[in-house]
């Protein structure tokens, strides 16, 4: 009965070092894919202020465009030098001929259009 006994007690022990043995794995497992984790944020966050720095280039870049874009379409609505190729006239002859044969062509294009 004693034998009995501790033998049944002797399977239960072994049966939860078994249990342990998986809980360990398991955990273990979890230990690795948190540390892996772990690692890719701190890449990340390494990177981040490089990444600010390209965002504000960005955003800087982008606003200047934008107001070359303005300023050329406010030009384009109220053209401040409307003949600026008649300067062209007396230093560049045939510049100022292909000019004026693109706004006759021009012309006549708008007038066939019509």
């Amino acid at each position: 009965e004693k034998i009995r006994i501790q033998q049944s007690m002797l399977n239960k022990g072994e049966l939860q070092y078994r249990d342990r043995l998986l809980d360990i794995r398991n955990l273990s497992s979890k230990i690795s894919q948190l540390t892996m984790e772990l690692n890719n944020v701190r890449a990340y966050i390494s990177r981040l202020a490089d990444l600010k720095r390209a965002i504000n280039t960005q955003t800087k870049t982008l606003n200047q465009e934008r107001a070359k874009v303005k300023a050329m379409y406010d030009e384009l609505e109220n053209p401040l030098n409307v003949h600026r190729w008649h300067k062209l006239e007396g230093s560049e002859p045939q510049t100022f001929e292909m000019i004026q044969r693109i706004h006759s062509l021009q012309k006549q294009l708008i007038a066939k259009t019509e």
